[in-house]
């Protein structure tokens, strides 16, 4: 356990997840000697900022950073996001924080307000550093795989999900792009895999050795002007710079329901559509298929 690290995570409008959110932080900092948190807040209309400050001052080292109304000057939600990832990873570049070993970023929301075994982080941030050239680990979900828009693999989703639902011809319904975009890959991983190799992926938890993150930035839009997750601009900086990302499958988070398919949101048809390719994922499990080829 001879390893530091700097925790970080965006936040707004979080009060309500952040007593689970906070516990799993407090269990997952004892896996090092020492542990720092920063935390950036904007926009927020409830006690976000207030919660994050009594439970650092409750005898742990850390700051917030409130930048306030950034939706003013920032309109798209995922350039606000970026900017705030990179306005923590600056701060902790430019203090005492820089000399830890690893960055911890979390999301401060619904994902983790549940228990996460730190027993399993702790193997999590053991195995990147077992190998220099592992540069972060990522998180798995339970029951399924749902952040497919950070996702980045040559098989499972090599491209932006989102890009192809929002252009799709005027004669294809929305349901019928994002079965065919999203929700066909959000896929069950089981936890007794190897590490998945990824070109980019987070899950709400992700450990990044400090210096490879610490030279890559968030970017909420591509180079076209849509909007991105800002983590796949992150992820690529890291894999360009040599390092090698990984989706740790026995590190699961709670997958947020809004995210997965919820069948009373569809029609029949849809329903009965989700029900075949569950019965044939039984039969014929698509990890299988999207771990042959390395990324």
């Amino acid at each position: 356990m001879d390893r530091s690290a700097v925790f970080t995570g965006v936040a707004r409008d979080c009060a309500a997840h952040l007593p689970g959110v906070l516990q799993n932080l407090e269990r997952f900092a004892t896996s090092y000697r020492a542990a720092s948190f920063l935390f950036v807040v904007s926009d927020s209309k409830d006690d976000t900022r207030a919660i994050l400050e009594r439970w650092l001052a409750d005898g742990r080292r850390g700051r917030v950073i409130d930048l306030g109304a950034l939706e003013e000057r920032l309109t798209t939600r995922t350039d606000r996001i970026a900017f705030a990832r990179n306005t923590g990873l600056d701060e902790i570049a430019r203090g005492e924080d820089a000399g830890h070993d690893h960055l911890v970023v979390a999301d401060l929301d619904d994902v983790l307000a549940r228990p996460v075994d730190a027993g399993v982080f702790a193997r999590a941030a053991a195995w990147l550093d077992a190998d220099p050239v592992r540069a972060g680990v990522m998180a798995n979900a339970m029951p399924r795989y749902y952040d497919v828009w950070a996702l980045r693999h040559e098989r499972w989703c090599p491209d932006d999900c989102w890009h192809p639902i929002w252009g799709r011809p005027a004669d294809e319904t929305f349901e019928a792009a994002k079965f065919r975009e999203v929700f066909t890959r959000q896929i069950e991983i089981p936890p007794s895999l190897p590490p998945i190799a990824v070109r980019s992926a987070f899950g709400g938890l992700a450990i990044y050795r400090l210096p490879a993150a610490l030279a890559a930035r968030y970017r909420g839009v591509d180079g076209q002007g849509r909007e991105t997750s800002e983590h796949v601009a992150f992820n690529t900086a890291i894999g360009r710079a040599g390092g090698r990302l990984h989706i740790f499958p026995a590190l699961q988070v709670h997958a947020p329901h809004q995210h997965l398919y919820q069948p009373s949101e569809f029609k029949w048809r849809w329903r009965m559509a989700m029900l075949a390719r569950r019965m044939a994922e039984t039969a014929r499990p698509p990890w299988r298929r999207m771990m042959l080829v390395p990324t």
